[in-house]
Order: structure tokens, then C-alpha cells, then sequence
């Protein structure tokens, strides 16, 4: 019985998963999210949300804050001097002025990330310097000397990828649970009065970022929730097949497992149904729409993909009460990071969608009354070579990373900053950064925030205890 009543489960879990993987069991499953219904609680005013914006590809880290105190600034210059616009001129970089003194050196944010001036600026933004996959801190000389453990496939999009967004960095494309799904699991314990059926939303696709245990992701776009292919419109182009599908997913099933698939499939009409109601419009009398962005390549006024994306989630917030939820885990993403040539046009055009759409989405919290309710924060695969290779840069490790909102101690920077140039201390060879900070660090420190206790959090994250006796990076308040 114990071991039909595992396989059971675990089957109901793969099909579940599988369903919002893409691998679908019959056409008629195309878009379907499986939710798990979970009982949650607590006071709509302790409400918190966190937003990652998954950068995809891998962000230049050395070509968004740069260091411009003459020692840096000039090594920066020397190591992109092969490649026409990636040396920026100085008068050209937004100077910031973090609160706490890095070695006295100055910093300046690339010239198209004019928003996130603003936000650090005005004390909402920090700086998370140098952070990447780890599984203890390494140096170089333990990396050459390979005594110490290593994220696994280093500089390899997929696997990067998945170490940033797993429990932990070690488990890379073979992990299976998120940090932010497996926060979500935990959340499900401390909220017994609340809907979790809506705590983990993605506007990108099912990202392993919020693949939890017990918790369940749901996809949503611009246009509102994904029905389920052919209950929202007819099956083939035929009503009548559109009636037959609902009569098989409303039957009364006798088998175990088909049973219980039904009861997660009709979980999902009945949450698509609830989150149309619930998301507030876009527009006039809702979420107003982002403006367009200038693209520096073309100059033409441009719809910013990214700020429609967080104006989804800015709707979706608005609808917490009657989505009876008081925790929300969010992902969106930003394409098009892997910049191997043409980085100069390309990575114009990516940071002044991301200064806009931050600068935007925090403008909306602001004037929901949930300034410092919800945290918004960037992850990306990996940081990319201080060295060009004459037309982009290529994948590196460590990267810098922003925190945007009003429980951010901001106007600072968190981390070690990494002195510039080739063959340096956290050099690994063409400026590839080993990192300083690791995600367990930057993650653990927003996971506290969200309400998870110490102990919670060394279970999240299985490595938390190899980066010190207090890991925190300080940097929300």
C-alpha cells in the first residue's frame, strides 16, 4: 500500500508537471497549468510580493555598473578598446554614489539604464555586486588547484540557468525544485487561511525558478490567464467537440489516477476563471500602460515588452484580495542577453527597456500603496568576459545585479566589487568574474524578507551554511 500510495503520488506530480512542461498528452492540454490548492492565511496588509526578471541570456555585468576611478576605468577602456561601443566614453555613464565607500573607487551605470539612476538615486534600487553561482566560496587558486566544488557546466546557458533559479547551484540542469516554488512550499505552512493556487505566476513560460514540492505554477499573459485549449474555444473549429471535452472533464471517473488528473484540470478552469475576474484592466480605469521606449538603434518609439510584462504582474497584485492571497512569487524575463556580436546596438536597446520597466513597475507599487510590500529584482544565466572578442563579449560567471523597491536599503551597493583587468584575483581568464556573492546569499536574503525563518531558509537552500555564520547581504531592510 506504501508503495502504491508513493507511485501514486509521484505519478500525479510528473503528470501534473509534464502538463506545464509542454509534453502534453493529447492536444486538447495545450496551454494547461496544473495548480495544487492550498490553504493559506493571514492579513491582507501583510501582504508581500517578490518579482524576478530573469535576464536571458547572460547580462554584461562589466558593461552595466562600471567602475570609473581612473585605476578601473582605464583597465575597462584597454580590455574593450577591440570592440566599437562597448568602451564607453565617460562623459557619456550615469555616475551613482553608493552610500558605503568600495576602496574609494567611483561607479557609473551604463548611459541607457536611466531609470535605475533614478531609483538608486532615490534610495529604492541597490547594487548586488559580483554575484553568481557558487556552492562555497572559491578562489582562484582552489578553482586551478580543483579543490573545491563547482557549479556544474560552468558558462553553459541551460545548466546556468538552472543553478540560478534551483535550490542549490550543485544540482544544475538535473534539479528539479526552485527557490522561489520551494519558498512558495513553505509559505504554504505559515498561510493557512489564504488561496495558493495564485502565489506562483509566470509571464514567461513554466520556469523552474517556481517548481516547488507541494506548489504549483500558473502562466499568464498580457491577454490574462491561458485557458485550456478547447473549453475556451471550440475544439478543431467544432462546438460539438469543444461539449464532448467538457463531458470528459466533468465525468465521474471510477480509476484513481484519472480521477484525480480531472480534479487538477478542473482546479485550473476554475482558477483561470477566477484570475480573469480578479486582474485588474489594463489601461484607463486599471494599470495604466507603460509608455514606449526610445530605441536607441532605431529611434523609433517602441513598445517595451518587458514593462507590458510587469504591468501583467501589477494587474494581477491588484486583484490579491479576491484572489485571497497575502504572498506572491512572480517571474518574467527579458531576452536576447547573449551578446557574442552586435553587443553595442543589442545591449542598448535591452538596458533601456530594463531602466524603464523597473523605474515604471515601481512607480505602480508606489501609487498602490505597496511601495514597500514588493520586491523586484534581476537574475540572469551568468555575467559575460571583460574581454570582446572584436563585436560582443562572451559567457563569463559572476555579474552585478539590482534590487528595486522601498524595503530596499538602497543608494548602496552589497558585495565586493572586483578589481578590473585581466589576470586579477577573480579572474578566471578573459575577465570572467568568479564570483564574491553567491545566489544562496542574494536569494537567502529576500526569502528572510518574505517571511521565511533561518531555519527555513538553510532548508531552501541546502549550501546557505558554506558562506559564513551569517550569510545576509543586508540590502532589504
Amino acid at each position: 500500500m506504501c508503495k502504491f500510495n508513493h507511485a501514486r503520488r509521484q505519478f500525479l506530480r510528473t503528470a501534473s508537471l509534464t502538463s506545464m512542461s509542454g509534453f502534453y498528452a493529447s492536444p486538447f492540454l495545450l496551454g494547461l497549468n496544473s495548480l495544487a490548492a492550498m490553504a493559506q492565511g493571514s492579513s491582507m496588509s501583510d501582504y508581500r510580493a517578490l518579482v524576478c526578471v530573469f535576464l536571458q541570456g547572460g547580462n554584461d555585468g562589466h558593461g552595466t555598473v562600471i567602475a570609473t576611478d581612473p585605476t578601473s576605468f582605464s583597465a575597462f577602456t584597454q580590455a574593450r578598446s577591440g570592440a566599437p561601443g562597448l568602451a564607453y566614453p565617460l562623459s557619456e555613464l550615469l555616475p551613482i554614489v553608493p552610500k558605503t565607500s568600495q576602496n574609494s573607487r567611483t561607479f557609473a551605470l551604463n548611459p541607457n539604464l536611466t531609470g535605475l539612476q533614478n531609483l538608486f538615486n532615490a534610495g529604492r534600487a541597490a547594487i548586488v555586486a559580483n554575484t553568481g553561482t557558487l556552492i562555497a566560496p572559491a578562489t582562484k587558486a582552489q578553482i586551478n588547484a580543483n579543490s573545491i566544488p563547482l557549479p556544474a557546466s560552468l558558462f553553459s546557458h541551460f545548466d546556468q540557468t538552472a543553478a540560478w533559479q534551483a535550490i542549490a547551484s550543485n544540482g544544475g540542469s538535473a534539479e528539479h525544485v526552485g527557490w522561489g516554488g520551494s519558498v512558495a512550499d513553505l509559505i504554504e505552512s505559515m498561510n493557512v487561511n489564504s488561496n495558493s493556487m495564485f502565489t506562483c505566476i509566470s509571464t514567461a513560460g513554466i520556469a523552474l525558478f517556481l517548481a516547488g514540492q507541494s506548489s504549483f505554477q500558473l502562466n499568464v499573459t498580457s491577454a490574462g490567464p491561458i485557458p485550456i485549449y478547447g473549453t475556451a474555444q471550440p475544439l478543431f473549429g467544432n462546438s460539438a467537440g469543444s461539449s464532448a471535452l467538457q463531458s470528459i472533464l466533468t465525468a465521474d471517473e471510477t480509476n484513481l489516477f484519472a480521477k484525480e488528473y480531472e480534479v487538477v484540470v478542473n482546479r485550473s478552469q476554475q482558477a483561470q476563471q477566477l484570475l480573469a475576474t480578479a486582474m485588474a484592466p489594463a489601461g484607463v480605469g486599471g494599470i495604466p500602460n507603460p509608455p514606449q521606449y526610445l530605441d536607441p538603434v532605431t529611434n523609433m518609439l517602441t513598445d517595451n515588452q518587458l514593462a507590458i510584462s510587469l504591468q501583467t504582474v501589477a494587474r494581477i497584485i491588484a486583484g490579491r484580495a479576491t484572489l485571497g492571497v497575502n504572498r506572491q512569487i512572480f517571474y518574467v524575463q527579458l531576452g536576447s542577453f547573449d551578446t557574442h556580436d552586435g553587443q553595442a546596438q543589442q545591449h542598448a536597446r535591452l538596458l533601456t527597456q530594463l531602466g524603464q520597466a523597473f523605474e515604471y513597475f515601481d512607480a505602480q507599487m508606489v501609487a498602490a500603496g505597496l511601495g514597500n510590500q514588493v520586491t523586484t529584482f534581476t537574475a540572469s544565466d551568468f555575467g559575460r568576459t571583460l574581454t570582446s572578442n572584436s563585436d560582443g563579449t562572451d559567457h563569463g560567471w559572476g555579474s552585478h545585479h539590482f534590487v528595486v523597491g522601498g524595503s530596499v536599503v538602497g543608494g548602496d551597493m552589497y558585495g565586493q566589487y572586483p578589481v578590473i583587468g585581466v589576470n586579477q584575483a577573480n579572474d578566471l581568464g578573459a575577465g570572467r568574474l568568479i564570483p564574491t556573492t553567491a545566489v544562496d546569499q542574494y536569494a537567502g536574503t529576500m526569502a528572510r524578507w518574505f517571511g521565511l525563518s533561518d531555519g527555513q531558509i538553510k532548508t531552501v537552500f541546502p549550501n546557505f551554511a558554506n558562506f559564513g555564520s551569517s550569510p545576509y547581504l543586508g540590502f532589504l531592510g
